[in-house]
């Protein structure tokens, strides 16, 4: 490896080191995090649990106030992680701040749960597709849950410069494949910081 970032990496670094945490059309203030996806999967606060593609997500905040003690923030910017670990301070040592990029990721253990708000929906080569599913089976343990949240299909053609996949849950669901059995589904509406609706299909899915 000769260091050089790769095209994903450059974009996602540009973008955080140029915009605010509240200047993303992704960002939810405290009130408007989808928590609730995490109570429907079960997860107690003891269980390993990843963010992939985070951010500067205020999730892991909302998680460590509810007592979780395993949690992993991952993303493919180290912009975005500096800004994780300053906003928590001293609560940063007990997070793991993980600088990958998810279709390469490959966690010490396996996680009781995997969310993904956002991220899935930006794979539009179909390599990238198998990358993700392969790093999806080797993260989740078995009967363990992941949170899918991608663009449905009257959602956004393209997001922070990028073209995107859209999907109704079907298509979501064909598109993980085998190994993978839905829980729940719904369609959910995010409000962008300047008011624009950007309409979700979120779906919750157990590994057999």
């Amino acid at each position: 490896m000769d260091g050089t970032p790769s095209p994903h990496e450059a974009h996602w670094e540009s973008v955080h080191a140029a915009k605010g945490a509240g200047e993303v059309s992704w960002w939810q203030e405290p009130d408007s995090l989808w928590l609730d996806l995490i109570e429907r999967a079960g997860a107690s606060p003891a269980d390993p649990v990843v963010d992939v593609g985070a951010g500067a997500s205020l999730l892991v905040d909302a998680l460590l106030d509810a007592g979780f003690s395993d949690v992993t923030v991952l993303d493919i910017s180290a912009a975005a992680l500096d800004r994780v670990a300053r906003r928590l301070g001293a609560r940063a040592a007990g997070v793991r701040l993980v600088a990958a990029d998810v279709t390469e990721f490959r966690g010490d253990r396996p996680y009781a749960l995997w969310h993904d708000r956002a991220v899935f929906h930006f794979l539009t080569d179909p390599a990238d597709r198998d990358a993700y599913r392969a790093s999806l089976r080797a993260n989740v343990a078995p009967g363990g849950l992941a949170v899918l949240a991608v663009f449905a299909p009257d959602g956004p053609e393209t997001c922070s410069g990028l073209p995107v996949r859209r999907y109704d849950v079907q298509g979501l669901v064909d598109e993980i494949g085998a190994g993978f059995a839905l829980v729940h589904a719904e369609r959910r509406v995010h409000t962008t910081p300047w008011g624009s609706e950007q309409p979700f299909t979120v779906a919750l899915l157990r590994r057999a």
